[in-house]
């Protein structure tokens, strides 16, 4: 990409820009085998796909739905755009057994704090919570955040 003339951002290291002037660019976010090409010139669009698909084998999906599990939705008319990870955070609570969870703007009241007389001391209590996969929970709910981050701060470089 760098040798077709793309950027890649300080940001991700995923996501190339080619800036032709102040109000046209593309933008190509590449992850495994999911690729989004963003533009305000679609014949750039179709040129940039054009030299991809000469190279690699590529399947034209449309418009954008979703991607790495972002929905994405529009208003092409108000020139508007939505991003939500709703989808994937429903699933993230199905997987770890918490639908039934209440949402809170903060976890835990300021003055809560945790102290090692809270950790399980029984046995029990300890093979039952070494069951629980906290890790995987918390990997989950951060590349939620993560990706709302970098997108806005994608957008902001912009």
């Amino acid at each position: 990409m760098v040798g077709q003339g793309y950027q890649k951002t300080s940001l991700d290291h995923c996501v190339f820009v080619q800036k032709f002037s102040e109000n046209d660019f593309v933008i190509l976010l590449l992850y495994v085998d999911d690729m989004l090409v963003v533009g305000r010139k679609s014949a750039r669009i179709m040129e940039l796909k054009k030299q991809l698909g000469q190279s690699f084998a590529m399947k034209d999906l449309g418009p954008t739905k979703q991607i790495l599990g972002i929905r994405i939705s529009r208003d092409r008319e108000g020139k508007k755009l939505w991003l939500s990870q709703e989808g994937y955070v429903e699933k993230v609570l199905q997987r770890f057994n918490m639908e039934g969870s209440k949402p809170v703007s903060t976890p835990l009241a300021n003055h809560f704090r945790l102290s090692k007389q809270q950790c399980p001391s029984s046995d029990t209590e300890k093979a039952r919570m070494s069951k629980i996969p906290y890790s995987s929970a918390i990997g989950s709910l951060m590349y939620a955040a993560v990706c709302v981050r970098r997108t806005l701060l994608m957008r902001l470089a912009l």
